[in-house]
């Protein structure tokens, strides 16, 4: 390889190694929220369920308040997020749904990892990345809120905890969550 592609090769896993750490690491907009509008896009894309029983759109979920959130095993932040979402999941009790949405190519890494984390609501495989760029997603944790009607009310990367997810519904949506002791 000569001397310039060699530099410019560098410079490429450089860049890559930046986006995905500052998408891991939680970095976002000021407050790491943004409004996005409408999920159009996404709401009939079908993605397969993680347990392999046939497929889930966004559009399944029409009427109801939902919270789509995008993760991965290797992402820490990831991981030390969905026992808090869990929490917040129990205590909403039906108010609003959830859906974890698996970015790894392996079907066992993502199932392992909702096994170590004890997650009960849906969950889909989005392995080659369609659904993550249709709703603008740029790193990991990715959190969605969708209203009733289907749009995208808000948008978080970085890793959130129960207060934090408590408070976005509560802001957002107008749920009100009571937190675990």
């Amino acid at each position: 390889m000569s001397r310039p592609s060699r530099r410019c090769h560098a410079v490429l896993v450089g860049l890559a190694l930046a986006v995905f750490a500052g998408g891991c690491s939680g970095a976002g907009g000021a407050d790491g929220t943004l409004e996005l509008g409408d999920a159009d896009g996404a709401a009939s894309m079908a993605l397969e369920r993680l347990d392999g029983e046939g497929t889930i759109r966004l559009a399944d979920y029409a009427g109801q308040p939902l919270v789509v959130n995008f993760f991965a095993e290797t992402c820490a932040p990831c991981v030390d997020e969905m026992p808090a979402f869990e929490q917040v999941k129990q205590a909403a009790a039906g108010e609003v749904a959830f859906l974890g949405v698996s970015t790894q190519e392996s079907v066992e890494a993502g199932r392992s990892l909702v096994e170590r984390t004890g997650v009960t609501w849906d969950l889909v495989r989005d392995p080659q990345g369609a659904f993550i760029r249709t709703v603008e997603g740029v790193g990991l944790p990715t959190t969605l809120l969708l209203g009733p009607d289907g749009d995208i009310v808000a948008r978080r990367t970085g890793g959130l905890d129960e207060g934090e997810l408590s408070d976005l519904l509560a802001d957002e949506l107008g749920i009100i969550v009571e937190s675990s002791p």
